[in-house]
């Protein structure tokens, strides 16, 4: 064993973890202790220094790697470390780290003490590694309850801000970064005019994501410029509820699964309005991300705008339909036939179909409307069944949250073992999720259901479909009425430059339109008389937004 006076070279080991609060005063305070330390005896010396927890494994150690690595071979004499939790405050890591510097015959130098730990003093390093795994149990049950309050609080713990917002030091809260925010605000008036992804993208040349400067690693102090907005920057900001004021939580276990849901409304100036967001996620964002399909799945077409029906025809086996240009007659379009054996048609006869049914959603549009205007006391009732829904999701979870708390108790009372704890765990965290899940469907329903925001709903839709009517014009240049009788009138053709608009207004309306022929479609008159079959009959069933 390597004595004190036969000490010559030592290797400095310096960690310091931010997890526990400590930052660059602590660093350079432990490189000062260390360095006199060193210079007061004379020994040469070389500091491998670390920002990490002690709770990481030695594998995501590289530094103290790198020192072991140059332990063994016989670089140095002995090993500082300001104390000896800086080797590590998992207990197996410690150990093992002793085990090696026992097996190379190091001495584990401390301003306090040497430890020979081939000697008695093992017994020592043992004992103090056992109160430091305690310790950093302790540390991370604050550090975990310190971030879960202060999300409650509605402060941002999650790292890099998103773009639009910078984090307040003080309050810890999300503040506006104006420039960005202006972005953000197109982008989801954008979004709220119908426009896709691919269309914002290219609306948005000229602006760029946010420049920075990477903090720590490597790669300290370089430059990231800012890049053009892509599709993935679009569909990540649409998506985020943080632009509405609204922050997120969900922490995981050991095994990466979420424990628990924790969702903060007005917890900073939101960038666009609740009603906004969710308006987005309704009328745009499900055709951007192909809803519960996936983007993959349900891409919308690319190319020319050839009829105002374009991505919204579906047949009734599900499949999306496609129209074509006919190779014969260029000025006339029809819907291909699906591959479930339902016949296509020509456009026109199409649209004498949905005309009529469209006029009937603008009719119930104005119904449901005055309904509610004058009905106010049954949407109050609504809101409070729902509020009322809520208290007994919220009493559930507590319910769930107190079984848990006692499982653990009779756990350490050794009333049940850990492979049942395990289990039951398990299952009041899925349940635990669900409940959190339900509750913020509940959340958003009541924040959407107040009449105001249902009555600004109502009138942006009927201004939409007052809009495509003043669009829509018959093949003789008169403006369209809907609800006039079309069984007479010509081919009717839209004029090309108003077909991307109205098709457009129309995908903020509608969601699907589920079509289906049927050639034997048997006619009657008024008097009851069968006239026979006469086709083709379009079927026609639209969801609206």
């Amino acid at each position: 064993m390597t004595t004190t006076t036969e000490i010559k070279n030592v290797g400095i080991l310096l960690r310091i973890s931010r997890d526990a609060g400590e930052g660059k005063n602590t660093l350079l305070s432990h490189r000062t202790i260390a360095e006199r330390y060193c210079n007061e005896r004379g020994y040469k010396y070389k500091i491998y220094e670390e920002i990490i927890s002690g709770g990481k494994s030695i594998i995501e150690r590289t530094e103290l790697t790198n020192l072991l690595t140059d332990v063994m071979a016989g670089l140095w004499d002995a090993v500082f470390v300001v104390s000896t939790d800086r080797l590590s405050r998992k207990l197996g890591a410690s150990q093992a780290i002793a085990d090696t510097l026992a097996e190379y015959e190091i001495p584990l130098l401390t301003p306090e003490r040497a430890y020979d730990l081939n000697s008695d003093d093992r017994l020592m390093f043992d004992f103090q590694g056992v109160i430091a795994s305690q310790e950093l149990m302790l540390i991370t049950k604050r550090y975990k309850r310190g971030k879960r309050e202060g999300v409650l609080r509605g402060e941002w713990i999650q790292g890099v801000t998103p773009y639009g917002y910078t984090r307040n030091p003080r309050t810890k809260k999300l503040v506006k970064v104006d420039e960005e925010a202006k972005v953000v605000r197109i982008i989801f008036d954008y979004a709220l005019a119908g426009y896709g992804i691919h269309t914002i993208v290219n609306k948005l040349v000229g602006f760029r994501t946010r420049s920075y400067e990477v903090k720590g690693g490597k790669n300290a102090g370089t430059i990231h410029t800012g890049k053009p907005f892509g599709i993935s920057h679009i569909d990540t900001i649409l998506k985020n509820p943080v632009y509405k004021g609204t922050i997120s939580y969900q922490p995981k276990n050991k095994q990466k699964k979420v424990i628990e849901t924790i969702i903060v409304h007005d917890a900073h100036e939101g960038i666009v309005t609740p009603d906004e967001f969710q308006q987005v996620q309704e009328a745009v964002n499900s055709r951007i991300s192909g809803g519960s399909e996936g983007l993959a799945k349900r891409t919308r077409s690319k190319g020319q705008v050839i009829t105002i029906l374009k991505d919204l025809v579906y047949c009734h086996c599900g499949l999306k339909m496609q129209f074509k240009k006919d190779s014969k007659q260029k000025n006339t379009v029809y819907l291909k036939g699906c591959q479930c054996g339902n016949k296509g048609v020509a456009e026109y006869k199409l649209l004498e179909t949905f005309w009529d049914k469209l006029s009937n959603i603008e009719r119930q549009f104005r119904k449901n409307w005055d309904k509610l205007l004058s009905d106010t006391n049954n949407a109050n009732n609504n809101i409070e069944d729902l509020r009322n829904q809520l208290t007994k999701l919220v009493s559930q979870k507590n319910i769930l949250n107190k079984a848990l708390k006692n499982t653990r108790k009779n756990l350490n009372l050794g009333v049940i073992t850990r492979e049942e704890y395990l289990e039951y765990k398990e299952e009041f965290d899925r349940d635990l999720n669900d409940v959190n899940t339900a509750i913020l469907g509940l959340e958003e329903q009541i924040e959407l259901s107040n009449k105001d925001t249902l009555s600004k709903r109502y009138e942006t839709k009927l201004k939409w479909l007052s809009d495509i009517r003043k669009l829509t014009h018959m093949n003789n240049g008169k403006l369209f009425v809907m609800g006039n009788d079309l069984k007479n009138a010509p081919k009717l053709k839209i004029e090309t430059k108003d077909i991307e608009e109205v098709n457009r207004l129309l995908k903020l309306v509608l969601d699907k339109i589920h079509y289906r022929r049927d050639d034997k479609h048997t006619w009657i008159d008024e008097d009851g008389k069968v006239e026979g079959e006469k086709g083709p009959f379009i079927h026609l069933n639209i969801k609206t937004k």
